[in-house]
């Protein structure tokens, strides 16, 4: 899955009108022509997400399961949803290889019982995540909310 398919997923959860943020993106890498355009347009202008540098967004880039989380967080706080957490887990096995950017939004994942270890309770915060992986995301957090 790459940074562009992940924030199509999450406008389309959203539900947003695309037609509304048409046009030249903040990014060099993002054509304005490309079918995720509109979706990074509305995910940069509402705080889901940012780029990897001021002018990179990297959306053909695999996304990571640290950036997955950060941008799922990001969205829970733009759509005002408040998910229930046990904070009884113990933290990842590997939390401290977690980049410090993303360790509130792993823990927040991992406490709603939205991302999950991948063995050992290793978290591999820079592994790239699937198309099921993040398809295994949606669901549970779709379960969560509805």
């Amino acid at each position: 899955m790459t940074r562009g398919m992940f924030v199509t997923v999450l406008s389309n959860l959203a539900q947003i009108d695309k037609t509304q943020y048409a046009g030249s993106s903040k990014f060099v890498d993002v054509s304005k022509d490309a079918y995720y355009a509109p979706c990074v347009n509305w995910a940069v202008k509402n705080g889901i997400v940012s780029g990897i540098d001021a002018k990179h967004f990297a959306p053909e880039k695999l996304i990571t399961r640290e950036q997955a989380a950060v941008m799922l967080s990001n969205y829970l706080s733009y759509a005002k949803i408040t998910l229930p957490t046990d904070n009884s887990k113990p933290l990842f096995a590997d939390n401290a290889s977690i980049s410090n950017y993303a360790v509130d939004a792993v823990r927040l994942m991992q406490e709603a019982g939205l991302m999950v270890g991948t063995g050992n309770n290793y978290f591999r915060p820079r592994a790239t995540s699937t198309r099921a992986q993040i398809a295994t995301l949606m669901y549970s957090f779709y379960t969560k909310v509805a």
